[in-house]
């Protein structure tokens, strides 16, 4: 979850996912809207990543 700056509601923002495209057999970074679940945008990566992968945010 990527919240939106200045959000006042815990749904404002953005759910990233990081999903197998086996049409193409490499990896997707898939944005949705965190509010409705409506995919905003899909990103071919230029490299498969490993699944179990994990991240951690911080703020700047």
């Amino acid at each position: 979850m990527v919240p939106r700056p200045g959000a006042t509601n815990e749904d404002e923002g953005w759910v990233l996912i990081v999903i197998w495209n086996g049409a193409r057999n490499g990896s997707d970074l898939v944005i949705l809207n965190a509010s409705t679940m409506a995919e905003q945008a899909v990103i071919e990566l230029p490299v498969a990543m490993p699944y179990g992968l994990h991240g951690s945010w911080a703020s700047l």
